[in-house]
């Protein structure tokens, strides 16, 4: 269960993602980042077709989530992912910058940064993962103590490094929670969980990749042990630390989730990018099961509660 801070809290703590056709799952998300220290959601809806933009209506009745349309039409060019960096680079005034207007920059990074200028002010620190990515806390099991262990006037973002969760030769899905089905993962050194993903902190946050942001001056990045390191190409750690957390990257879920999401494209580059395509490759690079991980599946009861506490509130 998540631990209760005993001390003020450091907050809000805001979450940004950009989801497309994730009814199935998205209330465990939701639920599971909200008992670990989540204030309020941004999420923004790119073009879903199934009841993911009903569900997070019901979640923003609660008062937990603002649910923004962000449906992407093709840009005048199609960039390359190191070209997108490039543009991002160049936006002059990225809290002032009309984020909407600037397609070749991918639906993800434009929602990021969207984001970051819409509510920068509200939030104190935002974290910026994707709905098949769950943040372990082992030790502290809340942001709250972690953050004021970790933090100091210096820290601007924290690198939380990913663990590839496979498929454990499921199938489809039974009716269980995505932390309860997947407990099945790579090694803790594998090399792809040099992989990170960022909590920032917004008066520090310039302007935000998919991974990694650009910060301020006088800030910097750490990994979960306070560690300072600056990360390559936006997206990686110099060294995987998995002490004080852990992303759990559920990326291939089950066969037939994996299918689903194949079908939806590369949320980064945009589905319709020329090369946005999920290669069917990609499961087997990415199934990878050679060892157990099963402390998320402990939040299973909590989560169920929690759901079901935030969809009925009084309407």
């Amino acid at each position: 269960m998540p631990l209760k801070p005993s001390i003020p809290a450091i907050g809000p703590l805001y979450l940004c993602a950009i989801v497309r056709d994730e009814e199935e799952g998205l209330a465990e998300w939701i639920a599971y980042h909200h008992l670990i220290g989540i204030d309020h959601f941004i999420i923004y809806n790119n073009g879903s077709t199934d009841g993911t933009a009903t569900l997070l209506d019901r979640f923003a009745a609660a008062g937990i989530v603002t649910r923004l349309d962000w449906p992407a039409p093709p840009p005048p060019q199609w960039l390359s992912y190191p070209d997108m960096l490039h543009l991002l680079e160049q936006v002059p005034d990225p809290r002032r910058a009309h984020w909407g207007d600037l397609g070749a920059l991918g639906p993800q990074i434009t929602a990021y940064n969207d984001a970051l200028s819409r509510f920068g002010d509200k939030a104190d620190w935002m974290l910026f993962i994707d709905a098949d990515e769950f943040l372990l806390l082992p030790q502290d099991g809340h942001l709250q103590p972690f953050l004021r262990r970790i933090c100091t006037p210096q820290i601007g973002a924290i690198g939380f490094n990913w663990r590839y969760f496979g498929s454990a030769g499921q199938i489809r899905p039974d009716g269980r929670l995505v932390i309860e089905r997947f407990t099945r993962c790579a090694e803790p050194n594998f090399p792809g969980h040099a992989h990170i993903k960022t909590l920032a902190r917004t008066a520090a946050l310039d302007r935000m990749a998919v991974h990694a942001g650009m910060l301020r001056p006088g800030y910097g990045y750490v990994n979960d042990c306070g560690e300072a390191f600056t990360p390559r190409h936006l997206a990686f750690s110099n060294h995987i630390s998995h002490h004080y957390s852990q992303l759990n990257h559920y990326s291939v879920k089950s066969r037939a989730e994996f299918e689903r999401k194949r079908a939806k494209g590369n949320a980064t580059l945009g589905s319709r990018h020329p090369q946005g395509e999920i290669e069917a490759e990609y499961f087997q690079r990415q199934d990878l099961n050679n060892a157990q991980d099963a402390r998320l599946s402990a939040y299973a009861t909590a989560v169920q509660e929690h759901i079901s506490r935030l969809l009925t509130v009084p309407r």
